[in-house]
């Protein structure tokens, strides 16, 4: 990202208790961060034949590298190296480790392979045919996005979450399909 943002949170539980709906967490240190939801770089390759008999059968492979989770604005404001109870920062709080708790996740790169293949007939005036199609032929597992969620807002929270092994508020993750058919057959009159 280019630029920090402003962090604020909308909670209607707020507008009856305190008669204001947005709490300000002020400047959020968002520069440098990368973009989520898109590998940075994707890479494509394909090949088809198409036979005049009316067949035909393709094949094409992706590469796609640098995919990013979807950082907490709020974890990155100043908030997150207070301490709510007492106003000062943490005692414990080491930079090197805010930012490793900080660090912006990149998932892993990977391959997907995909075949398609089909035939037509002529039968008097009409076509009759078929298309099929495998995608993911190697049943690859990959993330296609996610986020960091941000109820541990501050680095004691965060530490003691992440330092347990299995963090009860980690990261949520969105997974691309596995091995997937189609099948696809017309008639044109």
């Amino acid at each position: 990202m280019n630029n920090d943002a402003i962090a604020a949170l909308a909670e209607d539980v707020n507008v009856v208790n305190t008669k204001t709906a947005i709490t300000d967490f002020g400047k959020s240190t968002l520069k440098d961060y990368k973009l989520p939801g898109m590998p940075q770089q994707a890479y494509s390759i394909g090949l088809e034949y198409r036979d005049p008999k009316f067949w035909w059968i393709g094949a094409n492979a992706n590469y796609l590298a640098s995919n990013y989770i979807d950082v907490s604005a709020l974890l990155r404001t100043n908030n997150f190296m207070r301490n709510p109870e007492t106003g000062f920062g943490f005692p414990e709080a080491t930079e090197s480790r805010s930012r490793e708790l900080l660090k912006q996740e990149k998932f892993d790169n990977f391959y997907l392979v995909n075949l398609t293949g089909g035939k037509s007939w002529k039968l008097g005036n009409n076509t009759v045919g078929f298309f099929a199609s495998i995608n993911n032929i190697f049943d690859v597992t990959y993330k296609t996005g996610g986020f960091e969620q941000g109820r541990n807002a501050n680095y004691r929270q965060l530490n003691q979450d992440v330092s347990s092994g299995t963090p009860s508020f980690g990261p949520k993750y969105f997974y691309g399909y596995g091995r997937t058919f189609f099948v696809n057959l017309y008639i044109n009159l």
